[in-house]
């Protein structure tokens, strides 16, 4: 009875061994994904990057319209490769498991910049992007990409441990709508812990420093009032 437990259990670490391994490939392959994107899209490969949607995929732009379908989605882009020279940058910053969706969320932040070709007239646009990533026959891809302004917020308040805060604090924002965030403290006073962080909307800022979840981390951590808020910037 002893070794039959004793083998259950290093089955069981095994197993949750090859999750976690699998999880760290999911991450690494969509960084790569990322990077392709990238360069798709900086050559004007239009052809390359239809293959990075699913047959079936949406593109949400930063006003709310909508492409369907890979095909129109890189019709899109080859319309604007037509009229503009412009270079892509994006910046991946968390990738998470949405229940919700059954499918691993990347969010971050891009920024476009150039001229078009006529006039030259200069091209500077920045955003957040949420892409809801498929894995199909082995090969990622977007199934939805949702484009949007940048919110950042400033959070703050003096704690007693500025390390049990931060690591609360940064546990909740993981699993949150966050786009990026910087966590540390004031350096004229130490006891005073700030978060500054990027969302796709000011309701998400609001939502996530009002759950009952974040109370909750905070509590258990000995800080037993809310931060202050304040938007410093939502475009």
């Amino acid at each position: 009875m002893r070794n039959i437990l004793f083998l259950a259990a290093l089955l069981c670490v095994a197993t949750l061994s090859n999750l976690q391994a699998q999880s760290v490939s999911d991450e690494a392959e969509m960084q790569d994904f990322t990077r392709n994107f990238m360069a798709a899209y900086n050559r004007q490969d239009h052809a390359a990057l239809q293959k990075m949607y699913t047959s079936d995929a949406v593109r949400v732009g930063e006003q709310g319209k909508e492409t369907s379908g890979a095909d129109q989605i890189a019709a899109f882009f080859s319309d604007q490769f037509i009229y503009n020279n412009t270079t892509l940058l994006l910046r991946q910053s968390i990738i998470g498991w949405s229940d919700a969706q059954h499918a691993f969320l990347a969010r971050g932040t891009y920024e476009i910049y150039g001229k078009t070709h006529v006039y030259d007239i200069k091209i500077n646009r920045s955003g957040a992007y949420v892409n809801t990533m498929i894995k199909e026959n082995g090969e990622w891809k977007i199934a939805k990409s949702v484009l949007s302004s940048v919110v950042k917020t400033i959070a703050w308040q003096k704690v007693g441990d500025a390390a049990a805060w931060q690591s609360a604090l940064s546990g909740e924002l993981n699993r949150s709508q966050i786009m990026n965030y910087e966590i540390g403290t004031m350096h004229s006073d130490p006891k005073t812990a700030y978060v500054i962080c990027e969302w796709a909307s000011v309701a998400a800022a609001q939502a996530f420093f009002a759950s009952p979840d974040l109370k909750k981390a905070l509590q258990q951590a000995g800080v037993t009032k809310k931060p202050m808020l304040l938007v410093i910037d939502a475009e």
